[in-house]
């Protein structure tokens, strides 16, 4: 008799051991997976704060460029607003596609 409660004792204890360790599992799996989430979204931000900065970066650049540089200043004059010197005559040329478009525009206005 004293064999079987030492049995019985020791099939209690493994009960007691793996309802500990399921519980356990049921209650950190939700957590894990909502940690698991956080430190995907937290990537990501770092994925688009780099980039951010890369952006600041050479937009700090540029304006630099502005501040200090009459050639810089002219090209954006030249590019953007199509200005140009007393003599110069100013050519754009555009896409094909771009002609296309202008026209399905108009007829769709009409």
């Amino acid at each position: 008799m004293d064999d079987k409660k030492k049995k019985i004792v020791l099939y209690l204890f493994y009960l007691v051991v793996v309802l500990i360790v399921v519980s356990s599992a049921v209650l950190i799996l939700p957590v894990y997976r909502k940690y698991q989430k956080r430190r995907t979204v937290l990537n990501q931000l770092k994925e688009q704060a780099e980039l951010r900065t890369i952006e600041c970066i050479q937009l700090n650049k540029e304006v630099h460029g502005l501040e200090n540089s009459s050639e810089e200043v002219e090209k954006v004059a030249r590019e953007k607003f199509g200005l140009c010197r007393k003599g110069e005559t100013v050519m754009q040329y555009e896409e094909p596609g771009a002609l296309e478009q202008d026209k399905n525009t108009t007829e769709n206005n009409n």
